[in-house]
């Protein structure tokens, strides 16, 4: 039963034979876990496949004592937006612990499903939620959205707590209203911020563009970046990751996008198998799209075709049609700029 730890995944520690029924229990109930029995973590084990699954599953579960788990992670804890959900349920199955990353490694709702398999009680201590409100991380989970600066976290989870008025500064549409509709009484959505803001107002800016906060309450305004933005990449053979993610700060800074905001790379597809942007890619968790040449010169470009590029890929350009191609959109908002043997073109999805 001894599992291999995958991307996403859930693995199951059972430290004991008397919680391997509990283990087997809630692996049922959740379907797809890894669980590791008794006797293969044995003789430094737990600690090897611990440190393993640490770095390449979702979520971890113990089925053990609270400080046995404590000690197994605490060496490996890289930080709260970084490390994987654990929870701790005890042996008999009477407790489920929300132990790390709580929000947005999702461990509260780990802890609240392992108790409802095993007939534990959840215990969640994270503050927002014994007082029943939603935390910023919440808003951040539920959209997709990646926190530029954790550090600010806490200042906008304080305003919460205390129910003060937190802006929500959101160019979309649609997530306003979708906010305003999940988060009711929460957050105070607007388009732009206010012209009068004090030093102590909490906020929460969504956006791509690299933008100035208002100095009155930078300290206290949380950035969160969506992930809308496509960028279409064409490299020569060889190129390293370094030099493709060179090329595309270099690119994004110069048009004022955050790279925070990159939702998939595209590209031709013999450069599907390209080390370097296969690796930047895992760098950035996000998926590489790729498209043959015929398709890619269907597709009418605001830049003129290359002699260059066609002579070594078939097709005209490569960059700037694998963005539109991948996004669905209609325009670029990034025309391919080119650094070295790298070109970078980038378009927002039609849906943000």
């Amino acid at each position: 039963m001894k599992g291999q730890s995958n991307k996403g995944n859930t693995v199951l520690f059972a430290l004991t034979e008397r919680g391997l029924p509990l283990a087997e229990k809630i692996a049922r109930s959740f379907g797809t876990v890894d669980v590791f029995e008794p006797r293969a973590l044995v003789s430094g084990g737990l600690k090897k496949e611990v440190s393993r699954a640490f770095r390449s599953a979702g979520a971890l579960i113990f089925i053990s004592a609270v400080g046995i788990a404590v000690r197994c992670v605490a060496p490996l804890l890289k930080g709260k937006l970084k490390d994987p959900a654990v929870v701790v349920v005890d042996e008999r199955g009477r407790f489920a612990i929300s132990l790390l990353s709580g929000h947005m490694g999702g461990a509260n709702a780990l802890a609240e499903k392992a108790a409802k398999a095993t007939g534990a009680v959840p215990v969640i201590t994270t503050a927002t939620d014994i007082w029943g409100l939603p935390s910023v991380e919440d808003l951040a989970k539920r959209f997709s959205l990646v926190i530029e600066d954790p550090k600010k976290i806490k200042a906008v989870n304080s305003a919460i707590l205390a129910h003060e008025k937190v802006f929500v500064i959101d160019s979309s549409p649609r997530r306003r209203a979708e906010v305003t509709k999940i988060f009711k009484g929460v957050f105070t959505c607007r388009r732009t911020f206010p012209e009068r803001l004090g030093s102590k107002q909490a906020c929460v800016f969504v956006s791509c563009a690299l933008e100035a906060l208002p100095s009155s309450c930078a300290k206290r305004t949380l950035v969160l970046r969506p992930r809308d933005i496509v960028v279409g990449v064409g490299c020569g053979k060889g190129t390293p990751k370094a030099m493709i993610k060179k090329a595309l700060i270099e690119s994004f800074a110069a048009a004022g996008f955050s790279v925070l905001s990159v939702k998939n790379f595209a590209t031709i597809d013999i450069k599907k198998n390209e080390k370097g942007l296969k690796a930047l890619a895992m760098e950035f968790d996000a998926h590489i799209e790729t498209y043959g040449a015929k398709e890619l010169n269907r597709v009418k470009c605001p830049s003129k075709p290359s002699s260059a590029v066609m002579k070594a890929t078939g097709a005209y350009a490569v960059a700037e049609p694998a963005a539109l191609i991948s996004s669905g959109a209609k325009r670029l908002c990034l025309k391919k700029t080119k650094t070295g043997h790298v070109t970078i073109a980038a378009a927002f999805l039609p849906s943000r």
